[in-house]
């Protein structure tokens, strides 16, 4: 598991890391918003698989909108209950259904 402190942080970190199963990150960070972190990540080809669930207490209807629709697999409000962030990730990572021949 890797943690970054900050926006500015997390984005060194997605240069220099392999891929990562999952992405968990929250909307307000120094230096940089999750939001734009997620925009970065979703114009990298190889990013476009992985995963990624914001975290925030952003809990507007536009917030959650504008996650989604920069690419966010999950949006998930704080306060938040760990047996359902559980569940997401779960959920997320799950291997797809072979299809049918």
């Amino acid at each position: 598991m890797r943690q970054a402190a900050d926006g500015e942080q997390a984005l060194q970190e997605f240069e220099l890391a392999q891929l990562p199963d999952l992405v968990i990150m929250d909307v307000m960070l120094p230096y940089r918003s999750g939001y734009e972190l997620l925009a970065n990540l979703r114009r990298r080809p190889a990013w476009n698989q992985v995963p990624v669930i914001m975290l925030t207490s952003r809990g507007r209807e536009e917030d959650v909108v504008q996650g989604l629709d920069l690419g966010a697999s999950d949006y998930l409000i704080k306060p938040f209950r760990p047996s359902e962030l559980t569940a997401r990730i779960r959920k997320l990572l799950r291997p797809a259904p072979e299809a049918a021949p």
